[in-house]
């Protein structure tokens, strides 16, 4: 039997697990620094890559998307990520272009914390169950930019002048625009491969209404 603070708290890791991937960009806290970042989650183990130039970047603090008190905060535990040739190397590139030559970073999410709420990161973040399928996914959205143009003004309220889908999950796309990474959330969350299929199907298929903001 469930009460009313573990309704309250399902709510709350409920939307920490959406925001914590609506963004791409945040903060590293390192000693008393605060350094813009760009960073990916690895989908084979929901892991935070990014690449820093600055020393003792392993020792960093993440908040997303800006550096405040009220921001999400994740703990890190950082390692120097040496591999030269990664996948998750180039989605990062696909997601925000070349980030040239720094160090690159991989790291457990220790924990999270946010709106009151501490969350442990295995809570938040895990491998992407669509992960097999990705690539056929990304493929099927870009096969018409227009129609995935509409399909990010249904689910956003904001039409891109230029898109393309980087990245699927079961909670949402990520689409690159000329102004950054766009999140687009699914109506519902995907709960398999098929039904994802089905979804991003039905989506393309679907026909628009009137109406929308264009951004770059």
């Amino acid at each position: 039997m469930t009460n009313d603070k573990d309704e309250q708290r399902g709510g709350a890791w409920a939307e920490a697990r959406r925001h914590i991937r609506r963004y791409s960009k945040g903060v590293l806290r390192i000693g008393d620094r605060a350094v813009p970042t760009r960073f990916v989650i690895d989908g084979r183990d929901g892991s935070v890559v990014y690449p820093c130039g600055e020393d003792e970047a392993e020792n960093a603090v993440l908040s997303v998307p800006d550096d405040g008190f009220d921001e999400m905060g994740l703990l890190l535990e950082s390692s120097l990520f040496a591999v030269r040739f990664d996948e998750v190397k180039d989605r990062h590139q696909a997601y925000h272009g070349d980030a040239g030559s720094v160090d690159w970073f991989k790291a457990r999410v220790e924990s999270v914390k946010w709106k009151g709420e501490v969350f442990s990161g295995d809570e938040l973040l895990g491998a992407n169950p669509l992960r097999a399928d990705e690539p056929a996914l990304v493929r099927t959205l870009n096969a018409d930019r227009d129609r995935l143009r509409e399909v990010t003004r249904l689910l956003t309220g904001v039409k891109p002048e230029e898109g393309v889908c980087v990245g699927v999950d079961p909670i949402g796309m990520d689409v690159r625009t000329r102004v950054g990474v766009i999140r687009v959330e699914w109506p519902r969350e995907i709960e398999s491969l098929e039904q994802a299929h089905k979804v991003v199907g039905a989506l393309l298929a679907d026909g628009l209404g009137e109406g929308e903001d264009e951004v770059g």
